[in-house]
């Protein structure tokens, strides 16, 4: 029951501790007294000049650390007693805000710049002040007053000599807040927040500080290039630590008026969780700083700083009304204003919006997945990577022929990871398509949005998950047939080493140098997406053995190895059966298609390639060690070969310019006559050779070296093997290994029985009658092998007839001659003449002389000589 009450009074309030309580706990942020008397400042000058036109505003700051005081000073209008006991001295009474009201009424322009609305920005000076005394002179009135109030409900007005109309505002900072009186503070805590007071505001004298008009702020410009670049310059100057991309200026008008500029910064954003932000400014008085719910959600990657006089503070002008309809209709605003812009540039400044792409794809597309409204502003604007550079869907769509099969749609060719990009290109390049890469994040769920959105025109076809015949080509049945057992084979070595889960198919596809690629089903690219998760820290412990489980079922599933039957190597490989080689080569094009497409690089692959890797590894290393032994070898020769050759080179050098032959016989006087008999055809013309046996001179004291000094130094070699007697057999040996083209001639009795040696029967061959023939019989059994019509007919004496420089002067030849000569005569002789150049050069009666013959001997057997010389 309520009844009559049994007392009424009124609540009583601590007004000290109110004053306190509202200074200390409506502003957040001490140094915002400076933004309130700042801002007091400037709606007292606009009130002075809504009266009187030309005065120009001005504030100024003394700031005195020493004294613990700052002191804000403006030309305002001031107040009249009556205007401090109505708005200074009552909490929540504005003078600016009344004064407003009435200009507006009145249709004044002033009114819509006064800042001021709540009576209460003065508080904000008790949150650092111990003690605020205003002195003030209102225009008109007839002298000045002074305030002052301790954070009271007692304050006191006396009169004061203040000299020109405008308030000052002294603050007496108190000891915890002392670090404030500090005039880079203060310079630094009014550009951030009145930067954009229209009036000059000095700090100590100096200034102004403050910027007073953004570009925005002008409403002329030369061209808009210059109005950008205006624009770029003072953001770069705000947010120094990015660089704008792209600046779009703010412009708005209507229901909420805001000006301004946004700009997409060169930062990359980390996720999806992060917000667009603006600086929030109203009437020029910064209000909050990085703002996320003024901007439409999907804008995360844009920065900037928007101005408006129709959004509404907060009463502690840190924040805006955000349920007022002029803050949703400015979101909208400024989103129409992005997508415009990006608009714009996709189709004007190409360059730009690829960057914006580039540096912002995550964000950009991610948007654009789960924004639809953005989704349908920009979807055909977005660029995605293709094997003819990046390029928008609108540009893309234009690029391949429609497909008849799909009612001519037009079709997008994509993969699904970006891996596979060397891959898909070639096969794509060789096609003539265009394919896109939708491998970086949101590509390929942004793809099938848009074909979803436009199913009635596009048709959608992922390259790396079909077997599409228009890129993979059938074989005829006869092809198949011809690499049915090659499929088979290639099965079967893939599974010895260790994939069990592929399938191998013939087809035809460009360019013929790409062996082979691998195919997945849509099976095992959702294992493969699955796998990725499983490794994210974030994926549940409860989850992780399902997700396990349904991996190790994915190993059963197949990936089809597609082979190309147009390359020579496949081609090739097909005619092996299950050798090693074929084995190993069909693991490295199946490795190979692998790390073309290093998406299909899992665990087991890598095994599976290591395991190959040791295995060619092991054969390289045999190959090397078996090279190297050959080069060993190799260079041993070669060392050997050298030194035979520069032996060899000696030799020849010390061959004398005449023929000379070698001649190797039993050590036997049986072939004496044999010997007589050869000397008597080679040594006399035509042929004037020189015929040697080892016994005949002694070149070194070894019988073996001797032998070898003696090959060196002849011509060719005449031999008698009708015994094959050792030691001729190795000496003729010895001849033949020299590998040089002297030419070798077989002596052969008729009653040998031996076999000849197949390499011998290649030699010129002289059959003759018996050793113990007559020498004019051994010597024409000779000829007639070696001649006929009197000319030699064998290649190997003509060419040692047609390389002899001189000719020898035999004792053979000399005894030959109708002049009879003893043995000392014939040495005397050879002494002095080796060759009939010799000779024939020599004057007679000096040699006769030296020789001790007579000179009509002398001269005779010049004659002699130079006649038979003249008839060779």
């Amino acid at each position: 029951m309520v009844g009559r009450p049994r007392e009424t009074f009124k609540m009583e309030t601590n007004f000290e501790g109110l004053i306190q309580l509202l200074a200390r706990h409506l502003y957040a942020d001490p140094d915002v007294f400076v933004r309130e008397l700042i801002q007091n400042a400037h709606d007292s000058i606009i009130l002075r000049q809504s009266e009187s036109e030309d005065v120009s505003g001005r504030i100024e700051i003394e700031v005195h650390p020493k004294d613990g005081m700052l002191i804000f000073r403006d030309n305002g209008i001031g107040m009249d007693e009556d205007d401090i006991k109505k708005f200074l001295s009552v909490i929540g009474s504005t003078g600016t805000g009344s004064l407003g009201r009435k200009l507006q009424a009145e249709g004044r322009e002033a009114a819509f710049e006064l800042i001021g609305q709540f009576g209460i920005g003065m508080l904000s000076a008790f949150v650092v002040a111990t003690k605020v005394v205003v002195r003030t002179r209102k225009s008109a009135a007839a002298g000045a007053l002074a305030w002052h109030n301790s954070g009271s409900t007692t304050c006191e007005l006396y009169d004061d000599d203040k000299p020109g109309v405008g308030t000052e505002v002294i603050l007496h900072v108190g000891p915890e807040h002392g670090y404030l009186v500090d005039s880079r503070r203060i310079t630094e805590t009014v550009i951030r927040y009145c930067d954009f007071i229209r009036f000059p505001i000095n700090v100590d004298g100096k200034g102004p500080v403050n910027a007073m008009d953004a570009p925005w702020h002008r409403d002329v410009w030369h061209s808009p290039s210059e109005k950008l670049e205006a624009y770029r310059q003072y953001l770069g100057r705000r947010y120094h630590n990015e660089t704008p991309l792209t600046v779009i200026p703010i412009d708005i008008e209507g229901e909420c008026r805001a000006r301004g500029a946004l700009y997409i910064s060169d930062r990359n954003l980390p996720d999806l969780d992060t917000t667009g932000v603006v600086d929030i400014f109203v009437r020029r008085m910064f209000v909050r700083a990085d703002d996320v719910d003024l901007l439409p959600p999907w804008a995360k990657f844009v920065r900037g700083l928007v101005d408006s006089p129709d959004l509404l503070p907060t009463a502690a002008r840190d924040n805006v009304q955000r349920t007022h309809s002029t803050f949703a209709f400015l979101r909208e605003q400024l989103g129409r204003l992005i997508v415009e812009h990006l608009a714009d540039l996709a189709r004007n400044e190409r360059n730009t919006f690829v960057h914006i792409n580039l540096w912002h794809h995550y964000h950009l597309k991610g948007m654009a997945l789960v924004h639809d409204d953005f989704f349908a502003q920009v979807a055909d604007l977005l660029l995605f990577e293709t094997n003819r550079n990046l390029m928008s869907l609108e540009e893309y769509l234009t690029k391949n022929a429609p497909r008849p099969e799909t009612g001519n749609k037009a079709p997008i060719y994509y993969f699904a990871f970006a891996g596979a990009a060397a891959q898909f290109y070639r096969l794509a390049d060789a096609t003539g398509w265009c394919v896109i890469n939708a491998g970086a994040e949101f590509d390929e769920a942004l793809l099938e949005k848009y074909s979803m959105y436009n199913a009635g025109r596009v048709w959608l076809q992922r390259l790396d998950a079909t077997d599409d015949p228009a890129i993979f080509q059938r074989l005829s049945r006869e092809e198949e047939e011809s690499f049915r057992q090659l499929e088979a084979n290639a099965e079967w070595a893939l599974r010895r080493a260790g994939v069990t889960n592929i399938d191998v198919r013939m087809r035809r596809f460009a360019p013929p140098e790409l062996p082979a690629v691998i195919i997945l089903t849509p099976e095992s690219e959702a294992e493969l997406k699955l796998r990725d998760i499983v490794i994210q820290p974030w994926f549940r412990s409860q989850l992780e053995d399902v997700a396990n489980e349904a991996l190790e079922r994915s190993r059963t599933r197949p990936v089809y190895l597609q082979l190309n039957a147009t390359n020579p190597l496949v081609r090739e490989l097909a005619l092996l059966n299950r050798e090693p080689v074929a084995q190993e080569l069909t693991y490295a094009m199946y490795t190979s298609a692998v790390l073309y497409s290093r998406n299909l690089l899992t665990h087991d692959n890598a095994e599976a390639i290591h395991r190959q890797f040791l295995r060619l590894c092991g054969r390289v290393m045999g190959q090397h060690n078996d090279l190297a032994g050959l080069r060993d070898t190799v260079e041993r020769e070669r060392r050997e070969a050298l030194a035979l050759r520069e032996s060899h080179a000696a030799l020849v050098a010390r061959r004398p310019p005449h023929v000379l032959l070698f001649m190797i016989t039993p050590f036997s006087e049986e072939y004496a006559v044999l010997e007589q008999a050869v000397r008597r055809v080679f040594e006399r013309e035509p042929y004037f050779f020189e015929v040697m046996l080892a016994r005949d001179h002694t070149y070194k004291p070894g019988l073996l070296d001797n032998v070898r000094e003696h090959m060196g130094r002849a011509h060719g070699f005449i031999a008698e093997i009708s015994d094959l007697n050792p030691n001729v057999m190795l000496e003729l040996g010895a001849t033949m290994f020299t590998g040089d083209d002297r030419p070798i001639f077989s002596l052969r009795h008729q009653n040998a029985r031996q076999e000849v040696p197949s390499d011998l029967k290649e030699k010129l061959y002289i059959p003759y009658g018996s050793p113990s023939d007559g020498v004019e019989e051994l010597a024409a059994a000779i000829r007639r092998a070696v001649e006929r019509d009197g000319q030699s007919s064998h290649e190997g004496i003509g060419r040692l007839v047609a390389a002899r420089s001189r000719r020898h002067l035999s004792a053979t030849l000399l005894r030959s001659l109708d002049v009879r000569l003893t043995d000392a005569e014939v040495s005397a002789l050879r002494r002095i003449c080796t060759t009939v150049e010799d000779l024939l050069t020599q004057d007679q009666a000096a040699l006769a002389e030296r020789t001790g013959l007579r000179p009509y001997k002398v001269n005779a057997i010049c004659e002699m000589i130079r006649e038979l010389a003249d008839g060779a």
